[in-house]
């Protein structure tokens, strides 16, 4: 597959490295690996984050009507009229001062507690994971450093491949790699996506002793250099 002339310089695409065993994850037509859509992810997860948020923005959206269906006499002129503390709350908690502060007090420590976690696991670096690999009575174990290294130099030795930058990802039990491809331009990506497959990470997996390795490549195109017009 050539790419176009006319795709945008900057125009990225992200495929994943299936398991190949035998004539599985095969084109029948060609024989080629077969490309299908990525379910590595290419960066970090913001899943808890972002479902958070959601959770937080759908309270407040649901509390704001309800203070809007109040206040403008849809629930009854009545409650509408009514002050803003409740009388009868006011009074429980003027009996009940001591409880009130005490429940106010492990209340807000608890939203502290919660406030500092959520920053310190929103901060906290992705990780890294080496593998560790079993070799009869004995184990091994592969930096995470030593694994991308040697993975990134292979990969620029792909033809049309400028630079590549690698990086582990996963955990311990399930590791992946993430790729990151500039090509050159006209670059044909169908030769880069073999050349991978068939030295690169194929290198890898036998290293590891494993027959699936999850790798998520994204690639992009350099930008032709600009030549001066003198």
């Amino acid at each position: 597959m050539q790419t176009s002339h006319k795709k945008p310089r900057n125009a990225r695409s992200t495929w994943t490295q299936p398991p190949l065993k035998g004539e599985e994850g095969r084109d029948s037509g060609t024989g080629r690996p077969e490309i299908k859509p990525s379910t590595t992810p290419t960066g970090r997860g913001l899943g808890f984050e972002r479902g958070v948020v959601v959770v937080v923005a759908l309270l407040a959206v649901l509390i704001g009507a309800a203070v809007l269906l109040v206040g403008t006499g849809w629930l009854g002129l009545f409650r509408a009229q009514r002050p803003l503390a409740d009388p009868i709350l006011v009074e429980w908690l003027s009996a009940n001062s001591r409880l009130a502060l005490a429940v106010a007090i492990v209340l807000g420590i608890v939203l502290f507690v919660l406030g500092l976690w959520w920053v310190v696991r929103a901060l906290r670096p992705e990780s890294r994971p080496d593998v560790r690999l079993e070799r009869g009575s004995g184990e091994l174990t592969v930096t995470a450093a030593a694994l991308t290294e040697a993975v990134r130099a292979d990969a620029e030795q792909v033809t049309g491949v400028n630079r590549a930058r690698v990086r582990m990802a996963g955990s311990e039990q399930r590791p992946s790699l993430r790729l990151t491809l500039s090509l050159q331009e006209g670059t044909n990506v169908r030769q880069v996506w073999e050349e991978l497959d068939g030295k690169v990470l194929s290198r890898a997996r036998e290293a590891l002793g494993t027959e699936t390795l999850p790798t998520a490549i994204r690639l992009q195109l350099d930008r032709a250099p600009r030549q001066r017009v003198r």
